[in-house]
């Protein structure tokens, strides 16, 4: 099995992004990077496009990582060609407004920080976000699929699937590896 040290993981909101790459960083002794600890200030305000941009340009630059989230289009090339694996978690949109609702619901009545905030993001919004980005699907798709990126996508349909890619993948890694933080 080939060695993987830069895994790009993106999809739809509460698709298990976040968890798979926490997995993923753990198992594989590699840092996990979020998308959306870097493109949201606090209140979930959207930060400067240009820091954003150079933040995540500074992170596929690095040897090793798993960036969790998509962030804005400026930057997926360069991140989908660094990248040796890329994770599309393309669950049915049903399953991603389920999984989300849930987290919702989750977060705030344990008042769990999440992507560096304080709160979960606005309900609504949130919900308009995920259907946004389930129209974008086709788009998505021939980004991280074009040219020679097809031999190093997984394309995840389905939770088992998501559980079965990660026991294969992590199956022969160091458990004892720690990540770089």
């Amino acid at each position: 099995m080939r060695v993987i040290r830069r895994i790009a993981v993106i999809g739809n909101g509460g698709g298990g992004k976040s968890t798979l790459c926490r997995a993923l960083g753990d198992r594989l002794g590699l840092r996990v990077r979020e998308v959306d600890a870097v493109q949201w200030l606090p209140g979930w305000r959207r930060a400067p496009l240009d820091e954003t941009v150079r933040t995540l340009e500074a992170w596929a630059a690095e040897d090793s990582w798993v960036i969790d989230g998509f962030g804005p289009w400026p930057v997926i090339d360069r991140r989908m060609e660094r990248a040796d694996t890329i994770v599309y978690i393309d669950l049915p949109f049903r399953t991603h407004l389920w999984w989300a609702a849930k987290r919702q619901i989750a977060s705030r009545l344990a008042g769990r920080a999440w992507a560096g905030q304080t709160a979960a993001p606005p309900t609504l919004r949130l919900f308009r976000t995920l259907s946004r980005v389930n129209a974008l699907r086709p788009q998505i798709f021939e980004v991280v699929s074009r040219n020679d990126r097809a031999a190093k996508l997984v394309h995840l349909r389905s939770p088992a699937a998501i559980a079965r890619w990660l026991t294969e993948v992590t199956a022969g890694a160091d458990r004892t590896a720690q990540p770089a933080r």
